[in-house]
């Protein structure tokens, strides 16, 4: 497999048939996870949230779903442009299932970190019926399902939430299947992560992905990287300015304060309305007027999905103008973008083992100045070091890391069982991608299955 030519004069944007500004996105996607995590409180008191965590909430998990759907539009474009649409299906489903259960197990490391890698496997399956899709019913779908699925949601939630415990979430693991019940609710409805709503970013992102499949194919990158810069910055600016139109000018916060009174005060009815607490308080569709990270609402996707088009666009469009010398010494930032489930893996599980075994007096005292280990700058830098350190080592020995092996091995695995499916003809919009896949993976006995990054 040969790579297209880089722009003129500029860095490769494309190395061993990678896409190196979709591996940028994914290593912020990674670092601003990082900092979710690692700096979510301030060193002097562990209940204040200092201004990077509230800055990025949300966003980096949007960036890591979205990027998703790219990484799904990547795996798929040849089997379905050769008509192979059940080994298409079958490999997204097989991708799904191995990281159903690394996040499964990975879920049972001990720490506050709620493992996102279920909820990401099980939205996986929920894009299969949709891979034929052209780009634009993709984007009306996200669109058409981001304004019903919360109001839906916000009346569900009565029925399968404890009203006196909201915040019961699920823990994503093999413990949890002893409820059976409850699990499925939670993956899918009422989790951190839950599926029904998150659904929206991989869609989008599988858009995203056809597009820049497109755009390498015609050597439009640098146009199509400024087009997705400027639309996304536009969604979520938009959407920001509806939500505060609703709050304030049109007195929306002011009557929850008035209706909730019994409740708490104006300030404690505002602090929940800009809480970031996974979902919309259900029942009252006012609350959805909330831009608050992590609530579900229209708002807060279209906010996040904004945000993260917006990025992915920088990314793409950065490679297009930086010069070979620099791109070079971004050789770590792509290697570990290239291997974000790798990094995601090990880093849960050293923030895990330091809480658990370092840190857990203190954890349960809670007292005096937060431990540099639990929640600080410094630890986030050390976890960030430690990600350009595998990224590096990874981009010189080229290597993919270690699970991303086994995911794709997954995949193709699931794929075989279509091999001696019926050939279907595919869908106009689809062809347009190029034949060769947009990273490296061996053949399988489906044609051009290729790895999607993950985080």
């Amino acid at each position: 497999m040969t790579a297209p030519e880089p722009s003129r004069g500029h860095a490769h944007t494309v190395v061993r048939d990678r896409i190196l500004g979709i591996d940028d996105a994914r290593f912020l996607a990674l670092v601003g996870m990082m900092a979710t995590h690692l700096w979510a409180s301030s060193t002097d008191d562990f209940w204040t949230t200092p201004l990077i965590s509230e800055v990025i909430a949300g966003k980096a998990a949007a960036l890591f779903a979205v990027l998703a759907g790219v990484g799904i539009a990547f795996v798929t474009d040849a089997p379905i442009a050769n008509g192979r649409l059940a080994a298409a299906r079958l490999t997204v489903f097989g991708r799904g299932f191995a990281l159903v259960v690394i996040g499964m197990t990975l879920g049972l490391v001990p720490g506050s970190i709620a493992v996102i890698l279920v909820f990401y496997g099980v939205a996986f399956w929920f894009v299969i019926p949709w891979l034929r899709r052209p780009v634009r019913s993709l984007f009306a779908l996200a669109v058409v399902w981001a304004i019903t699925w919360p109001i839906i949601s916000s009346f569900l939630r009565f029925a399968v939430q404890d009203p006196t415990d909201p915040f019961d979430f699920i823990e994503a693991n093999w413990l949890e299947l002893a409820d059976p019940g409850r699990f499925v609710a939670g993956l899918l409805i009422t989790g951190v992560y839950p599926v029904l709503t998150w659904v929206v970013y991989p869609i989008v992102g599988l858009a995203v992905g056809r597009l820049v499949l497109r755009a390498r194919e015609h050597d439009g990158m640098r146009r199509l990287a400024l087009r997705l810069l400027v639309a996304g910055a536009a969604v979520a600016s938009s959407a920001f300015a509806l939500s505060w139109l609703l709050t304030a000018p049109l007195g929306g916060l002011a009557r929850l304060q008035e209706d909730y009174a019994g409740y708490g005060s104006p300030e404690e009815i505002e602090f929940t309305y800009y809480l970031e607490m996974h979902y919309a308080p259900p029942g009252d569709l006012r609350w959805l007027a909330s831009p608050a990270p992590h609530t579900g609402t229209f708002f807060d996707l279209a906010i996040t999905g904004g945000i993260a088009v917006a990025v992915i666009g920088g990314c793409l469009a950065l490679r297009t103008v930086l010069p070979e010398r620099a791109a070079r010494l971004l050789r770590p930032v792509a290697g570990a973008g290239a291997a974000p489930l790798t990094i995601y893996t090990l880093h849960v599980i050293a923030a895990g083992l330091v809480a658990e075994f370092v840190v857990a007096d203190w954890l349960v005292e809670a007292a005096g100045p937060v431990p540099w280990l639990l929640s600080s700058p410094w630890i986030w830098g050390v976890h960030v070091a430690g990600a350009l350190v595998i990224g590096a080592v990874l981009s010189w020995l080229h290597r993919r890391g270690p699970l991303e092996t086994l995911v794709n091995w997954t995949g193709r695995g699931f794929a075989r069982i279509a091999g001696r499916a019926p050939v279907e003809p595919a869908a106009p919009a689809d062809r347009a991608a190029p034949a060769e896949p947009a990273e490296p993976a061996p053949r399988a006995t489906t044609p051009g299955v290729r790895p999607a990054g993950r985080a």
